[in-house]
């Protein structure tokens, strides 16, 4: 289940809510509307509260219970992981967000590939002139430090890749060698002797090697066809036919109606395609079985230079282009190499595109850069974390929130708000405070509040000294605000200001700690909240970090930011560079972005606005699936899977059975003249419903959340049940909704 965000906070609901007696936990549901459904009656895949039908409901009723227990047992679901690649006749890796795809480093691709990497690249021997030689066939990717890396809008500072995560490529980072292994003269080859090589998994036939100019070669670079006469081949769109071969060589041709005859060993264009008549067999007593060897192509036969465009590419904009090198030299055999060009004769080519922007249209996931003849391709495949493994952390400035269960006067207290709707998603650390209030313990929780002590404008002594920080929190157990201790500001500087941890899923412990550091700086009095991913290998510390900046007024909270309700760039800091470089502003940019980490930051400059910053956290750090593969690679993903949470079977009951309504969260099926729960909980009686209308409507439930899925008739209750099992109420950002029944019978509705 992909946890929402609150975007906005709704009012008091009903009457009914006015029960809560002031709690400050009865602000519980101000954090939901109909679109967080199924939240919060399911929490990180589990679910929690009851459905109650009254004992007298109608069948009708019954079966709007069955429903909802149904379709809330298809979310109660965990994610099991991402997805795992598995590769036969080619490589995967998983790649850190912002990283190279090959480099040095041990956790990416080897910068040199060959056939032990991928299938169909090639480790034999050719026949040339009598002898046979060996060859290999390499794929170098970053050989001199142009680099494929895989970067997010963060990594590559390109706002409008939000976020996606793209593979850039630099020009000359991707390189195709053909080599030979053992010494060569490759220079001798003629057009009667050529030097027949397999190059991208098709025949390059190289007549003629120029003496003068280094890399300059002629080559039958069009596709090889065996005809018999009277048969026919399509090439380049156009139906090419060989209608007669002649006792001397020669050849008639036709290519889409143009008929011409070409001479032994000769090159002609016919109606726009090239033709080599390379080889002819002739039968003088059956013309049918003659045949003739032709090379069929746009350019079928071309001399080409190391840097012209590769056969078929656009010559004056190529994607690839020729990589050519020590061919006119004497005997030599080419020495591989990954930190600069090979050196002897090779053949290869190399990319000449850049892609850096996302005008570029880079690969992103499911896509990939082919080269030619799809002889290898690189992918970016999938994610090692599933969409739907993330957990939404909000951020908030609260101009007056009740403390007062932990501290008496604390009821209207001007506080940093930090809250998840996973249960226990965040962690206190005791022994990380440098004042804590009892047995220094870790805490679990999904609420805590910052509260400033130090300055004239706080009424409140919370028992130390100097500018310090209240830590409270929300009771798991009990929903009571309690405080866990302070935050000494003396001792910052020994490294006990990481009062807080993240904890969801795999990320926990201190995979992502939360620093808090209250200084005084040119601009006044700061707070400032670091988010601080940390893996020791392939995420370095200091290098993803996320710098919430709070401004203090008089030593109380006032803001996000230096001006509240305003968006500025220096509110919200990412630093993905290290700790000595300058972290890049992002407080005012419109978009959401995604960090090395794979944490999404939703669109700062409209959360800003409202003093608040919205995280969405990944279940563990988030890689890219990086896939290569050559013409025979089988390539299998398999996870993204769920682990299924039963429901119990204590979740469906008769209201008359709930002895505490506020005990649990609740689904109310049915109205006041069936189900008491409907007037005990909502305040509703029978006046308040229409004929063929039924109400489906959230209020505040002590510390929990209650929902009624109620109608005029019974068939209205479960037409709204099925309504919202349909999904049907997913985008709407309240707190009530009207299902109408268009006919008295089911599943004839509308909503409003």
């Amino acid at each position: 289940m992909r946890t929402k965000r609150v975007l906005r906070k709704i009012a008091a609901l009903s009457t009914g809510a006015a029960m809560l007696s002031g709690s400050i936990t009865g602000a519980l549901a101000l954090s939901y509307t109909l679109a967080d459904y199924p939240a919060p009656f399911i929490t990180n895949g589990v679910f929690s509260g009851v459905i109650a039908v009254g004992q007298n409901a109608a069948a009708s009723d019954t079966i709007g219970q069955a429903v909802l227990l149904a379709d809330l047992q298809t979310k109660a679901v965990s994610p099991a992981g991402g997805t795992t690649v598995t590769v036969a006749g080619g490589i995967s890796e998983d790649i850190p967000l912002g990283a190279n795809i090959s480099d040095s480093n041990s956790y990416t691709m080897d910068i040199e590939l060959a056939d032990d990497d991928i299938d169909n690249l090639l480790d034999g021997t050719i026949s040339f002139q009598g002898a046979e030689y060996d060859v290999e066939e390499f794929i170098e990717i970053n050989q001199a430090g142009n680099a494929v890396s895989a970067e997010t809008s963060l990594t590559s500072a390109e706002d409008d890749y939000q976020t996606d995560v793209v593979l850039e490529v630099a020009r000359d980072s991707i390189k195709y060698y053909y080599a030979f292994s053992e010494s060569i003269q490759v220079n001798i080859t003629t057009s009667s002797d050529p030097l027949n090589i397999k190059f991208l998994g098709k025949t390059l036939k190289i007549t003629d090697i120029d003496d003068n100019t280094e890399g300059k070669f002629t080559a039958y670079v069009g596709s090889e066809y065996f005809l018999d006469s009277g048969d026919s081949v399509v090439a380049s769109g156009k139906t090419v036919k060989l209608v007669r071969v002649g006792s001397a060589g020669a050849i008639v041709v036709d290519v889409d109606g143009v008929t011409e005859t070409l001479s032994s060993s000769t090159t002609k264009t016919i109606n726009g395609i090239e033709i080599v008549n390379d080889e002819t067999f002739y039968d003088s007593n059956n013309q049918a079985a003659s045949s003739a060897s032709l090379i069929i192509g746009k350019d079928a036969q071309e001399t080409y230079k190391d840097g012209d465009a590769f056969a078929g590419e656009d010559k004056d904009n190529p994607d690839w282009v020729w990589n050519v090198s020590n061919i006119k030299e004497s005997t030599l055999s080419t020495t591989a190499s990954t930190t600069a060009e090979f050196t002897g004769p090779f053949f290869g080519i190399e990319n000449d595109f850049i892609y850096n922007d996302d005008s570029d249209n880079p690969p992103k996931v499911g896509e990939c850069i082919d080269l030619p003849n799809n002889y290898v391709s690189i992918c970016l495949d999938s994610f090692t974390v599933s969409d739907d493994n993330y957990a939404t952390y909000t951020l908030e400035y609260e101009s007056s929130a009740d403390l007062s269960q932990a501290v008496g006067t604390l009821s209207a207290a001007k506080s940093v708000q930090i809250s998840t709707p996973q249960s226990e998603g965040i962690v206190i650390k005791g022994s990380n405070l440098g004042r804590f209030n009892g047995t220094a313990k870790d805490i679990k929780t999904n609420k805590v509040w910052l509260y400033a002590t130090s300055g004239t404008g706080n009424s409140v002594n919370l028992g130390a000294n100097g500018s310090d920080i209240g830590v409270f929190y929300r009771d798991v157990d009990d929903s009571k605000v309690k405080l866990a201790g302070q935050i000494i500001n003396e001792t910052l500087g020994a490294g006990l200001a990481r009062p807080l941890e993240i904890n969801y899923d795999n990320t926990k412990d201190t995979d992502m700690q939360i620093f808090v550091d209250h200084t005084s700086t040119d601009v006044g009095e700061r707070v400032n909240v670091t988010f601080v991913p940390y893996h020791s290998t392939d995420l370095p510390d200091y290098n993803d970090n996320i710098t919430v900046d709070w401004a203090l007024s008089s030593g109380t909270f006032n803001s996000l930011g230096t001006t509240a309700s305003s968006e500025e760039a220096i509110e919200l800091l990412w630093t993905g560079a290290g700790a000595a470089a300058a972290p890049t502003t992002i407080g005012t940019k419109d978009e959401d972005h995604r960090t090395r980490y794979g944490i999404i930051i939703r669109d700062p400059k409209a959360h800003g606005s409202s003093d608040e910053v919205v995280l969405d956290i990944p279940g563990d750090q988030v890689q890219a699936n990086v896939v290569l593969k050559g013409t025979s690679t089988k390539t299998t993903s398999t996870g993204g899977s769920v682990v299924v949470n039963p429901i119990p079977s204590s979740a469906a009951a008769f209201s008359e059975e709930i002895t505490s309504a506020s005990a649990q969260n609740l689904i109310v099926v049915g109205g006041p003249a069936v189900n008491p729960l409907a007037n005990s909980v909502f305040g509703l009686t029978r006046s308040d419903f229409t004929p063929n209308e039924a109400m489906v409507k959230l209020a505040d439930n002590g510390a929990n959340v209650a929902l009624l899925v109620a109608g005029y008739e019974a068939v209205d209750t479960r037409n709204a049940a099925l309504a919202v099992a349909a999904g049907k109420l997913a985008g709407l950002s309240k707190a009530e909704a009207k299902v109408v029944s268009t006919t008295q019978t089911v599943g004839s509705y509308t909503v409003e």
